[in-house]
């Protein structure tokens, strides 16, 4: 009797606590992700349909930000030992696009309008800081096209001192 006591009270907790896992609502709604999504979105699309150097800069540098926040590891991961780590998953992005690629290709026609603009260093800064932010293989189209970019500026450049 005291057995099936025992096991009934561990049933009922056991419910309880799958209960009240699945009961309680998310933090984070979908609505505020979609609303997050949509300034990246927008800061993105006006960057591509800029034709100023400075708005185009500006949206860059925010996509840039966005992009390494990111990238950082959760500060969640601090709290396992070290032989966990490495079974324990990253969480998910909840966007649907590659926010790095957007600010790659934020940054080539930032620096696009900066050469038209006749602002150089402008220009071979954002070719240079996407050189040294998109080293993965994922992002070698972008890395090929900010090189090809700086190395026609130079050989301009040089062109103009003869």
């Amino acid at each position: 009797m005291r057995n099936r006591k025992m096991s009934l009270v561990a049933v009922l907790v056991t419910g309880l606590f799958a209960a009240g896992c699945q009961s309680s609502p998310a933090t984070t709604s979908v609505r505020y992700d979609n609303v997050r999504f949509m300034d990246i979105w927008g800061t993105y699309t006006h960057c591509l349909s800029s034709d100023k150097a400075q708005a185009a800069m500006l949206d860059s540098s925010k996509l840039q930000q966005v992009s390494q926040i990111r990238t950082h590891p959760s500060p969640l991961e601090d709290l396992f030992p070290t032989k966990f780590k490495n079974r324990v998953a990253q969480p998910a992005s909840r966007l649907a696009v590659d926010i790095h690629a957007m600010a790659a290709a934020c940054s080539l026609h930032a620096g696009d309008l900066a050469i038209l603009a006749g602002e150089h260093d402008l220009a071979r800064n954002h070719f240079r800081q996407i050189l040294s932010s998109h080293t993965q293989s994922d992002y070698s189209y972008y890395a090929a096209q900010a090189r090809e970019r700086l190395s026609h500026l130079e050989s301009t450049l040089q062109a103009a001192l003869r």
